[in-house]
């Protein structure tokens, strides 16, 4: 009996390992797309990045900021399919950190549009850029 419960018991382990291996393979394959950016205003504004392409399909987005620093203060994303998804973001981006992955509701989701409230954070000679990546499987 103990012998069959240490055999269940690997099979169990390999399982979770194969599991979590394809996981990180499916990752490692996976194409970030630019799907837009926007240039910022130092006063409170309000930007939509609208996707041409509505039926390619998206697991996570990436925000990134260039130039400087932005506040974040409200950021949605719309779907094709009707719903939608507020995010959370750090209430600061700077262009120092590499933008955090949000997964997205659902398995995969073809967005329709994603809008920001947000500003510079530090007047500057020049304004700050956003933009938005998504992460797209190769196995599509």
């Amino acid at each position: 009996m103990k012998t069959t419960k240490k055999v269940f018991v690997a099979i169990l382990a390999f399982v979770a390992i194969a599991f979590f291996a394809v996981k990180a393979q499916s990752k490692l394959m996976a194409n970030w797309t630019l799907l837009g950016s926007r240039v910022v205003d130092y006063t409170l504004d309000h930007d939509n990045i609208t996707l041409q392409n509505k039926t390619e399909e998206f697991s996570a987005i990436k925000i990134k900021v260039k130039e400087g620093a932005v506040n974040v203060y409200k950021s949605t994303v719309y779907f094709t399919n009707g719903e939608k998804q507020d995010v959370e973001l750090p209430k600061n981006l700077s262009e120092s950190a590499d933008g955090a992955e949000i997964d997205l509701k659902g398995d995969r989701q073809t967005i329709e549009k994603i809008t920001f409230w947000y500003n510079t954070k530090i007047k500057s000679d020049q304004r700050s850029v956003i933009e938005v990546w998504g992460l797209q499987s190769v196995t599509q």
